[in-house]
């Protein structure tokens, strides 16, 4: 597994007799698109929702996580203003592929 935004690898989470300590953030994120909920009261308006398309696991090594702007991004697509995988990742030189892992979508760089 590794970081989306600066590729390093990252670990499982280590646990202690009495703490635990992570080593990246997962995001489940995806293409979106605007739904209505159709309200059953007459005066009220439909409700407006993001639906997830397609989703996506994004991981985020603490360092990154840990850096505003990468804060913001996720930010941005955890409101909906900006879907993240519609954006470049950091390190733009490194490709990425989304590849299906056990019946779910996961970014990965290839560093083939």
């Amino acid at each position: 597994m590794q970081c989306y935004h600066c590729g390093r690898e990252v670990l499982g989470t280590v646990h202690g007799q009495k703490s635990y300590r992570v080593d990246f953030y997962l995001l489940h994120t995806g293409h979106t698109e605007w739904e209505f909920f159709v309200n059953p009261k007459q005066d009220a308006p439909p409700f407006r929702y993001l639906k997830l398309t397609q989703p996506l696991d994004v991981l985020t090594c603490i360092q990154c996580y840990g850096r505003p702007e990468i804060r913001q991004l996720l930010d941005d697509d955890f409101t909906g203003r900006h879907e993240l995988i519609n954006l470049h990742p950091r390190a733009e030189h490194e490709p990425f592929g989304i590849q299906q892992v056990d019946e779910s979508w996961r970014i990965k760089r290839n560093t083939e």
